[in-house]
């Protein structure tokens, strides 16, 4: 049976993320099986216009002022149902939390199809875009996970990328969690030329220590700069490539400046998707401090890319590294800097095993997996009926 499928997202193109990189690998292997996805998410203006996809709606939408590169659907209810009842989708499944996830919610109770959900964003430690004060920010928190716990149990199951989520989504009051991981497009990385980009920015012959990512403050860069002149000290040739844009891309530029290190350092802004696994082909280390995130994509591209990678203890990341053999972790700042320093050293020999282990989540074998999560819900569904 090919099946029609409605995501409701708070976040599509032209924004490039997590989130999104996952829809468009989504999309693609379910559109090689015959499925057809449809797509519904906030957009400007300009991104409507512009808009040649049939299968994507832009929802009039405000820009989210703390952070401009997100917007917010406004009032998407009506229009939103209209357009389901044109398509009449076989299954929901929801990748928002704001407005649009709402939407989604209306739309399968409306048209009685079934609805799942995916969780990717650990929102509620990012109340800091809202307020500096900390008994405020504890407070927010403390209100958002009251409304995703009341949001994630309105659908019928929820996706979490790691066990390390699940894990807090049901400590929360969620019920229903299956641990899916998002996949990544194994052979794009496996055939990245990195010389190409340490020519592009001068680095050869150095010790490349690479992130990619969103620049954002619950990244934690912060420990990767304030680690940087001890790594150098023990490792002169040590360079760090920064891959990405973000909010808070002026602060940490500001931090290297402040700290004398701009000699050391390479903001790259954004790069193209194509052009990306050229970079984490590169580095000599994938430096990842984040404990915000609830996988971790980027390790795994940069694992598929034979670059091994250092991540935070007690994290999602942490689920993804053998370690000694693909990576390892950290807990004190100390110990992430001699295991980056480790992991460079090491590079030649971990890289292989490094790649292998990336091949378990190749995003065919995961859509796989979700194809089967969505025909067990319709039959569910049919069932009941």
């Amino acid at each position: 049976m090919k099946m029609k499928i409605a995501y409701f997202t708070d976040t599509y193109l032209p924004n490039v993320d997590g989130v999104v990189t996952c829809l468009l690998a989504y999309r693609a292997e379910l559109e090689k099986l015959g499925h057809e996805v449809y797509i519904f998410t906030p957009g400007s203006k300009k991104d409507k216009a512009e808009n040649r996809d049939r299968k994507v709606h832009y929802f009039t939408s405000t820009s989210f002022k703390p952070y401009p590169d997100y917007r917010i659907s406004l009032f998407p209810f009506l229009s939103a149902v209209k357009l389901a009842k044109e398509i009449k989708p076989d299954i929901i499944h929801s990748h928002g939390i704001a407005t649009t996830g709402l939407a989604a919610i209306q739309c399968a109770q409306k048209l009685k199809v079934p609805a799942i959900a995916s969780f990717h964003t650990m929102a509620p430690e990012a109340t800091h875009y809202l307020t500096k004060n900390e008994g405020v920010q504890k407070f927010l928190e403390d209100v958002a996970w009251k409304y995703l716990g009341w949001y994630y149990n309105s659908f019928e199951a929820v996706l979490a990328p790691s066990r390390y989520t699940a894990d807090i989504l049901k400590a929360h009051g969620i019920g229903r969690v299956t641990v899916l991981p998002s996949g990544i497009d194994v052979r794009a990385f496996a055939k990245a030329d990195g010389e190409a980009a340490r020519k592009r920015h001068g680095l050869n012959r150095k010790k490349v220590i690479l992130h990619a990512g969103r620049l954002v403050m619950e990244k934690n860069l912060d420990l990767l700069i304030d680690e940087a002149q001890s790594i150098i000290n023990k490792q002169p040739n040590a360079r760090f490539l920064i891959v990405g844009k973000g909010p808070a891309e002026e602060y940490y530029k500001g931090k290297v400046k402040a700290k004398g290190l701009e000699e050391y350092f390479t903001f790259t802004g954004f790069v193209d998707k194509k052009e990306l696994p050229d970079y984490y082909a590169a580095a000599d280390v994938f430096a990842f401090p984040s404990k915000f995130d609830t996988q971790g994509l980027v390790v795994l591209e940069a694992m598929a890319s034979g670059t091994p990678a250092v991540v935070p203890k007690k994290s999602a990341a942490e689920e993804l590294i053998a370690e000694g053999k693909t990576g390892y972790s950290f807990s004190e700042p100390v110990d992430f800097r001699e295991k980056v320093l480790l992991a460079i050293e090491r590079h030649g020999e971990m890289g292989g095993a490094a790649r292998e282990a990336a091949k378990a989540y190749g995003k065919s074998e995961m859509v796989a997996r979700l194809e089967g999560i969505y025909r067990e819900r319709i039959g569910a569904r049919g069932r009941k009926a």
